[in-house]
C-alpha cells in the first residue's frame, strides 16, 4: 500500500483519485501537525467494504452462505442469479 505525506497529497490530489482508478489500491496519507492518518480509496472499493462487513457481522447470513456452499459442492444447491435471491 502506498504512503505519501499529507502535504503531498493535498499537492498530488488528482493525481491520487486517478491512480485509485487505475490499480484501486487504496493510499495511506500520513498525517502531520496532530492530525491522524487517512486512507484514501476508490468509492467502489469503499462500497465493497462496508457491503462485506455488514454481511460479515450478521451470523444468520454467515451460516447461510456456509450452508449454500456446502449444498453446492456435494451437488444439491442451485446457483441463484441476484433477483431471484431479493425475489424481483
Amino acid at each position: 500500500m502506498q504512503t505519501i505525506q499529507y502535504t503531498d497529497a493535498r499537492n498530488k490530489l488528482n493525481k491520487l483519485i486517478n491512480s485509485l482508478d487505475e490499480n484501486s489500491e487504496p493510499i495511506i496519507i500520513v498525517g502531520s501537525k496532530g492530525r491522524k492518518d487517512a486512507v484514501i480509496m476508490s468509492k467502489e472499493d469503499y462500497d465493497n467494504l462496508v457491503e462485506n462487513l455488514y454481511i460479515l457481522s450478521n451470523p444468520k447470513w454467515i451460516k447461510s452462505v456456509e450452508k449454500g456452499l456446502k449444498e453446492i459442492k456435494s451437488g444439491k444447491g442451485k446457483k441463484l442469479n441476484p433477483k431471484e435471491v431479493l425475489g424481483i
